[in-house]
């Protein structure tokens, strides 16, 4: 045995060096002879740089080789591209017939080359020639290998005409053929890298920069001329796959392939895609591999092939700027001939969503219609249904103000319009949202809103209160309709401020703890910015809402009121009431306000006018709006009062006396002052007999200043039941009162005070008097005494 295998090396050993001493010596025969083959087998201006035996190159076997092959065409002229160059090309020699002689070739190998198919910008091709003029030839002295082994070997097939560009680097290919009567099988193993695979420059290439590599077998049916693949395995960039294909060879043949892998990253796919497709796709996130099946057919002669393609994945999220899907179920396929008289193009493109269950921020939805069409301008549409827990609405409202607990909500979302570039007049967003029994805590007004039913609609970013009713737990009806313009984030950049209206009607209206809205702004933590349609906060501070404010009923403080109307703008945190009317009684109040926001401070300023009201009901239902000197237990009468106020709101949205402006005109008619504690003080100087706990009187008036805490009363004539008297000068709510009483001396008499209640008037001298001072001592208490300037101020208030 190892005689045997030393005689045959001595023999290839030898018959290498014969074969070398050949060559050497025929070496210009023999390149002749190889380029003349070549040129008429293809028609080519060949140049061959070198041929010499070699035992190296496909050790253990000899083979021929030769070196630095130049290819050029007839069309070189024109195009000054070459057919075919390459370092090195080696063709193995057969051991075995070389044992009887006989020279056969099985093998060639070829490195470091490069083969062009050039196509102008007129559809002249580089091989047009060798087409035209190639027939049936005798068999040339280099007989079709057996097989071929490529390695670094560019293909660039690049047509002008079509704007196609496809180029190959193979790092490694090698081709065996096994031939049967109609069948030849073709062995491959390839490691190559897709440089550009482009039917189309302006669209972009697929595959691009894409390793390619894999082991299988080829079809080739002599008799039917198709090219058949089955169940290749082929890894493309690291991501495997299952390959099934059929090409037809015949003239005007076609292709069709089936292409399928089970799990590749979103990110990934979009590498094997153009740039034109990924234009698209990069707006949209899918967080799980894909699995994908693909369905491609087309002309082998070139253009764009139609591609079905059908893809799934369980569990991801799913999603664009606009919206997302979490723990996302989704189907879907891709179509680049939805028109099927169009020729395959992204115009004539869709991507379509056959099924999405998932959540949208913890909100389940189910979808079975959502496309994507035309890929040249994408536009996206569909929409999903859900019923949900009302709760789960909180993450995409984004609010500190609106915080929902309870409730069921049901909604329907329609969207059509593009990825990009979203604008009002390309864009629709349709939405309906339905309450029930829906329980909503207001923070602005620190008031839960319970048994809420509401039927909201939503166009663009606008929002339409179809019907909104509901309940306080304070026993406040609310029944809502409303419309508001820009108020949403669901289209961004709009033109224009947010706008809203709102009507509300009410049976019963209890506005105790409303007035929390006007407190002071108090440093918030900020949410971060979230991909929301909420711009609620915004809103709230900064943009102008409008209500319209109609009430049978309403109860502020101890006030209990009916018939209300008001208007009430919200601008930019400030606040204007306009036209407030109410009935208090059978009297009536009207009121015009602004709250004005600066800088965190709230400044309220009011004109009122309160006709024919019950003094003791208003006071005592304003909590005798703070003022010391009255009370609802001391003054009974019909009150009007006309009058302005301004001042700094407290943090509980009330003022604070001290701090007011105030002027109005006050009439009290058919009145009585009961246990009034200054006129009571009087008996421990005067009229110790009589009875002033309880003085009737026809008509008090005045104009009354408030001002720094400090009442101003103009001297004034009171004609009570039992006397009259006159009263002026400074009640202080800080404790600094110098009030004037001038008690005149005719009242000494008792006598009928009827006629003169009647005739009140404020210039009235009096007569000769006692004059008298109340005045608070340090304590603040107030003390009576005589005033020895009483007369003179007498004289000065009626000189006024």
């Amino acid at each position: 045995m190892a005689y045997g295998f030393v005689g045959i090396s001595l023999f290839i050993i030898l018959v290498y060096f014969i074969g070398s001493l050949y060559i050497q010596q025929n070496k210009y025969k023999l390149l002749a002879e190889a380029r003349k083959s070549i040129e008429t087998k293809f028609h080519s201006i060949v140049s061959i740089k070198n041929i010499h035996l070699s035992i190296i190159e496909q050790f253990p076997n000899l083979s021929i080789q030769l070196d630095h092959i130049d290819v050029k065409g007839t069309m070189y002229d024109v195009h000054q591209q070459k057919i075919f160059t390459a370092k090195k090309v080696s063709v193995r020699i057969k051991p075995l017939p070389l044992l009887i002689g006989n020279i056969v070739f099985s093998k060639t190998k070829i490195n470091n080359g490069h083969l062009i198919i050039y196509t102008d910008s007129l559809g002249k091709n580089n091989l047009e020639e060798l087409t035209k003029k190639r027939k049936k030839e005798k068999e040339s002295a280099f007989p079709i290998p057996e097989n071929i082994e490529l390695n670094e070997f560019n293909i660039t097939i690049k047509d002008d005409q079509k704007l196609k560009n496809i180029q190959f680097y193979i790092n490694y290919l090698q081709v065996q053929t096994k031939e049967t009567d109609q069948i030849t099988e073709l062995f491959i193993k390839k490691n190559m890298t897709v440089h550009s695979l482009t039917f189309n420059h302006l669209k972009g290439s697929f595959l691009k920069n894409q390793l390619l590599k894999g082991k299988y077998t080829l079809e080739l049916n002599n008799k039917s001329q198709t090219l058949s693949a089955k169940n290749i395995s082929l890894i493309i960039g690291s991501i495997p796959f299952n390959i099934n294909g059929i090409f037809d060879l015949k003239k005007e043949g076609k292709f069709k392939l089936n292409i399928s892998t089970k799990g590749i990253p979103f990110d990934i796919a979009q590498l094997f895609l153009t740039k034109n497709i990924n234009r698209v796709l990069k707006f949209i996130t899918i967080t799980k591999p894909l699995a994908i099946e693909a369905n491609i057919t087309g002309p082998l002669s070139g253009g764009e092939p139609h591609v079905i393609a059908n893809w799934e994945t369980k569990q991801t999220t799913i999603g664009t700027k606009q919206i997302t899907f979490t723990d996302a179920d989704v189907k879907g396929s891709f179509n680049n001939q939805v028109k099927k008289e169009q020729a395959p193009s992204d115009s004539n493109s869709s991507i379509l969503l056959t099924r999405l269950i998932g959540n949208w921020h913890s909100i389940p939805i189910r979808t079975t219609n959502i496309q994507l069409n035309n890929l040249t301008n994408p536009k996206l549409r569909g929409g999903f249904s859900s019923q949900f827990d009302l709760a789960k609405l909180n993450p995409p409202l984004n609010t500190e103000n609106i915080v929902i607990k309870n409730g069921i909500g049901k909604i329907n979302i329609d969207y059509d319009g593009p990825l990009n570039n979203i604008l009002v007049s390309n864009t629709k967003i349709t939405a309906r949202l339905q309450i029930v029994n829906g329980e909503i805590y207001i923070k602005p007004i620190q008031k839960d809103i319970i048994n809420t039913q509401a039927e909201i609609d939503i166009s663009n970013n606008a929002v339409e209160i179809k019907n909104l009713t509901a309940r306080t737990k304070d026993g406040s009806i609310l029944n809502v309709t409303g419309i508001s313009t820009n108020s949403l984030a669901a289209i961004p950049n709009t033109p224009g401020k947010a706008n809203i209206i709102l009507n509300i009607k009410s049976p019963f209206l209890d506005l105790n703890n409303f007035s929390a809205a006007l407190q002071h702004n108090s440093k918030k933590s900020r949410k971060t910015n979230k991909a929301t349609f909420s711009k609620i906060d915004h809103l709230l501070e900064n943009e102008t809402i409008h209500i319209y404010l109609d009430a049978n009923s309403i109860k502020w403080q101890k006030l209990v009121a009916t018939n209300l109307k008001t208007s009430i703008n919200l601008k930019t945190g400030n606040w204007e009431l306009s036209n407030l009317s109410m009935n208090v009684g059978k009297g009536t109040i009207l009121l015009s306000s602004k709250i004005i926001n600066n800088k965190g401070s709230k400044t309220i300023s009011a004109n009122y006018n309160i006709v024919g009201v019950k003094a003791d009901e208003l006071l005592y239902g304003m909590g005798n709006f703070n003022l010391p000197p009255i009370s609802y237990k001391n003054v009974r009468g019909i009150l009007n009062i006309k009058g302005h106020l301004i001042g700094p709101l407290n943090q509980q949205g009330d003022f604070n006396p001290n701090q007011i402006k105030a002027q109005f005109n006050f009439r009290l008619s058919q009145g009585a002052l009961i246990n009034y504690a200054p006129l009571i003080k009087i008996q421990e100087h005067i009229f110790k007999k009589r009875r002033l706990d309880s003085l009737r009187f026809s008509n008090i008036q005045n104009d009354i200043t408030i001002q720094n805490g400090n009442i101003h009363i103009p001297r004034m004539e009171i004609a009570t039941s039992v006397l009259n008297l006159f009263v002026g000068g400074d009640y202080g709510l800080d404790g600094k009162t110098n009030l004037h009483i001038q008690v005149p001396l005719n009242n000494i008499t008792q006598r009928d005070q009827s006629k003169k209640m009647l005739n009140v008037s404020n210039k009235e001298k009096g007569g000769t008097s006692i004059f008298l001072s109340a005045i608070s001592d340090k304590t603040g208490q107030i003390k009576l005494k005589l005033d020895p300037n009483g007369s003179k101020y007498k004289k000065e208030q009626i000189a006024q």
